[in-house]
């Protein structure tokens, strides 16, 4: 999928400058105008307004202006225009903090899970886990006595943790075997190398 950023306008207001006059053909009451907000966007879905344009033109002679040809009471009567609140211009930036607080939440929740189960480690249970060099990884563990943990790790390896999952396949683990104690994996755990468990519940 193709993600492009860049920049639109949206029309917000059209009206008419009431009781002043065109600076070229001095018509009255023929000055029309457009408000315009301009906004940046994320493959065309808005993400913040940051800017206006105003556009003049005059229904009678059929010139454009740009903001500083007008007089000092029409710009004062453009200035003072209101415009309701753009919510709809905010509508990405409202997605993008909706899905970090999913995630971040989604994280917590993780670190809550592994949290439990690290203290109760099982047969069966596979740990995935990220490496100093940045690749990723799993151990399954295959018994737990009183204080000891008999692992065996996967033979392959990842760069993107959300691969690691599709490498625990047993025909991926052969003679790796490591032991650790109990307080070993806790200790990985708090070193951030122990990223989530997969326990199947019979």
């Amino acid at each position: 999928m193709m993600i492009l950023i860049g920049t639109r306008s949206s029309n917000e207001k059209n009206g008419r400058l009431i009781n002043e006059t065109c600076p070229k053909c001095k018509t009255e009451n023929s000055l029309n105008f457009s408000i315009y907000r301009e906004y940046v966007h994320l493959t065309l879905v808005p993400l913040f307004p940051f800017g206006k344009k105003v556009f003049i033109n005059c229904n009678h002679c059929n010139e454009n202006f740009d903001y500083p040809d007008l007089n000092e009471s029409s710009q004062q009567k453009l200035a003072n225009e209101k415009l309701a609140f753009p919510i709809l211009l905010y509508l990405g930036s409202f997605i993008i903090v909706l899905c970090l607080l999913f995630f971040i939440n989604k994280y917590y929740d993780n670190q809550n899970e592994i949290k439990k189960l690290i203290q109760n480690p099982i047969e069966g249970d596979v740990y995935n886990l990220k490496f100093s060099n940045g690749y990723y990884s799993n151990l399954k563990i295959d018994k737990v006595t009183t204080d000891s943990i008999f692992t065996t790790h996967n033979d392959f390896n990842t760069y993107m943790f959300y691969e690691a999952d599709d490498l625990d396949k047993p025909e991926n683990y052969s003679n790796r075997k490591i032991n650790y104690s109990k307080k070993d994996i806790i200790k990985l755990f708090q070193q951030g190398e122990i990223i989530k468990i997969n326990r199947k519940y019979k």
